[in-house]
């Protein structure tokens, strides 16, 4: 799930810093990201957030928080969105790729949070080198049109797979607020489609050609710093 917030972002005075975060349960900066994704899906949607995935990136803009997102493995368990599907997920991925597709190759992404323009895109983009490097070869989530449409722009249309019917929730779909009146669908790509982008981002949420990120080691702590951008494990 995602709320992308139209929020234009101010004009720095110099030229702005970011920052990426990965935040585990542990992470005593957990409160903080849980927080902001709670405030954007309150703002976006009306939404109650009450559970969050075991790990969180970050994205931080002169050091405040810009967009979020979580990730879940799927052979850590039942994924949130398989209670959409009728069969697990790896089994609708074997179907996708036409050939077996293990449970631990497959990852859930959701909670993708922005309150600034170009910020979703950012996220997906950043986010997706970093599974991939995790290991990972298909993603799932549920998406609203409009962020399939960001996905359209970047040349990474996703696959679609199932309708995510707040009936599959009971009363939990309450606590979503007025998301579920996007229609979203349960879709699912390769990771590292997204992650071969050499992408960046622009302030009006439009992609230019740029540069690679760090090409750093998987489960790397610290990954990195290019052209003014910091990475952290917090």
């Amino acid at each position: 799930m995602q709320a992308l917030a139209r929020i234009s972002p101010a004009v720095p005075s110099s030229r702005p810093t970011s920052a990426v975060s990965v935040i585990p349960v542990n992470s005593p900066r957990r409160a903080e990201a849980e927080g902001f994704i709670r405030d954007v899906f309150a703002t976006h949607y009306g939404a109650r957030v009450a559970s969050f995935t075991p790990d969180v990136m970050l994205l931080e803009q002169n050091g405040k928080p810009s967009a979020a997102a979580g990730w879940r493995g799927a052979a850590s368990g039942r994924l949130f969105l398989e209670s959409y599907l009728e069969h697990p997920a790896e089994a609708l991925i074997s179907r996708l790729a036409g050939h077996p597709v293990a449970r631990e190759k497959v990852v859930e992404v959701g909670h993708l949070a922005s309150r600034q323009a170009g910020g979703g895109v950012r996220m997906i983009l950043t986010l997706a080198v970093h599974l991939d490097r995790l290991g990972y070869e298909w993603v799932m989530f549920t998406a609203t049109s409009e962020l399939i449409g960001i996905f359209a722009k970047l040349g990474l249309p996703p696959l679609a797979l199932a309708v995510a019917d707040p009936a599959c929730l009971g009363e939990a779909a309450r606590d979503w607020g007025r998301y579920y009146d996007t229609r979203p669908i349960v879709v699912a790509g390769r990771i590292r489609l997204a992650a071969c982008r050499t992408l960046v981002v622009d302030s009006e949420n439009r992609p230019r050609r740029g540069q690679f990120l760090p090409d750093l080691p998987p489960h790397s702590p610290a990954m990195g710093q290019k052209s003014g951008e910091k990475w952290t494990a917090a």
